[in-house]
């Protein structure tokens, strides 16, 4: 076996379900009241459902005898509570906890690869705990921050900047192991938008002159002597990239992604580039068998809005 088997640098994480029973977190539960029939709710009257653990918000004076689960125009659903956002399958949502998130999950299955999306924290760890083992992986704190600006100069006097996405790669394959992912921001808000764990698929080398590129949500107009009238909207990433696939490979790559063609994964263009890195659906997909030994797979990523 060559070393490139252990180098392919495209892939992706198919998350896991994470839920209040195998998920335990210092974030505090809602307490908010399950739907009660007799009950009249005033406007912007929340409750929440608690097998779901999804909050509704009553959209009119006297909401008395309306079902959220089984009426409409009655009730917003407005997600899950603030503990369980950040594994929500949505980049529109975020949880939030001062100083610190900490979450320890039970996968009950090989969990290779965690990535987060975290807009506000200092430092990130992730932890594996064996029953038996012990210890068995330890990311050490991540430090979120990152160069700023391009200079010598910029890097002393320019804003702090930190990044906003964290790979984690390399635990090993342990069942029965439990996983802690601490997000820290000592003396404000730590935030985090989406954590997503999972068993990570490798499939090649992107090339080089990969496109990345995001389309704008925003209502631009102008009015009648020709300004620019703009409502700042949300945005998704799109990502472009021809990868090279092992001529053995060619059946297998287009058998892994089927199953995930209408279902939100996380995508790495390439190792070690966070801006390679997508969180959405597969979009397009063209699979070239160029010679007996190299395959040509190009692939659309469209991002999730943000």
């Amino acid at each position: 076996m060559s070393a490139d088997d252990f180098t392919y640098g495209m892939g992706f994480l198919p998350p896991m379900a994470i839920t209040s029973a195998n998920m335990t977190t210092n974030v505090p539960a809602s307490t908010l009241g399950p739907y009660v029939p007799a009950t009249s709710y005033a406007l912007n009257a929340e409750i929440m459902d608690p097998a779901t653990r999804i909050i509704w918000r009553s959209m009119l004076a006297g909401n008395q005898g309306n079902d959220p689960l089984t009426t409409t125009g009655k009730w917003q659903n407005r997600g899950v509570e603030n503990r369980l956002r950040m594994f929500d399958s949505s980049l529109g949502t975020t949880t939030e906890n001062p100083d610190l998130i900490e979450c320890v999950v039970t996968p009950g299955k090989v969990v290779t690869d965690v990535w987060l999306m975290v807009p506000a924290s200092h430092t990130v760890q992730v932890l594996m705990n064996d029953p038996v083992e012990g210890l068995v992986f330890d990311s050490e704190e991540v430090l979120m921050l990152r160069p700023s600006g391009n200079s010598h100069w910029g890097y002393f006097f320019h804003p702090i900047e930190r990044e906003t996405k964290v790979h984690i790669s390399g635990m090993p394959a342990y069942t029965q192991a439990t996983i802690t992912i601490r997000i820290r921001n000592p003396g404000a808000v730590a935030k985090c938008t989406e954590a997503v764990m999972g068993r990570a698929l490798w499939l090649g080398h992107a090339q080089w002159r990969p496109s990345i590129s995001f389309d704008d949500w925003s209502q631009k107009t102008r009015d009648e002597w020709g300004g620019w009238v703009a409502n700042q909207g949300a945005y998704s990433d799109r990502l472009k990239l021809q990868v090279l696939v092992r001529g053995t490979q060619y059946e297998r790559t287009r058998n892994l992604i089927l199953p995930y063609r209408a279902k939100p994964v996380v995508w790495f263009g390439a190792r070690g580039f966070n801006v390679m890195t997508t969180y959405g659906y597969v979009t397009g997909f063209e699979q070239v068998l160029v010679n007996h030994g190299i395959s040509d797979c190009n692939m659309t990523i469209e991002g999730l809005e943000q």
